[in-house]
């Protein structure tokens, strides 16, 4: 299964929401999903509930071989996601 970390919009008009989900890459963005990993408000006022990511569920589907796409990839990299975490945190 080719997994992949992706954003997928909700809210309405003119008020932007997303979650963070891993999803399989062959189904739709919203549709069915594996788990969600987080949530992103960008019209929130309070910076720390602008972006709440579970840092560990991430970590372990990079881990895995999860693929991310560029937004998702350059969220992870400013809140201190990666790659190169993700292998450090995987048990030898």
């Amino acid at each position: 299964m080719a997994l992949t970390l992706r954003l997928v919009r909700l809210g309405r008009r003119h008020r932007p929401f997303f979650r963070l989900r891993a999803a399989d890459s062959r189904f739709a963005t919203t549709g069915r999903f594996v788990e969600e990993l987080g949530t992103i408000d960008p019209l929130e006022k309070n910076p720390d509930k602008q972006i709440v990511l579970n840092r560990e569920r991430i970590e372990h589907w990079l881990s895995v071989g999860a693929t991310t796409s560029e937004s998702v990839r350059s969220i992870l990299k400013k809140n201190g996601i990666g790659r190169k975490n993700a292998a450090a945190a995987k048990p030898a």
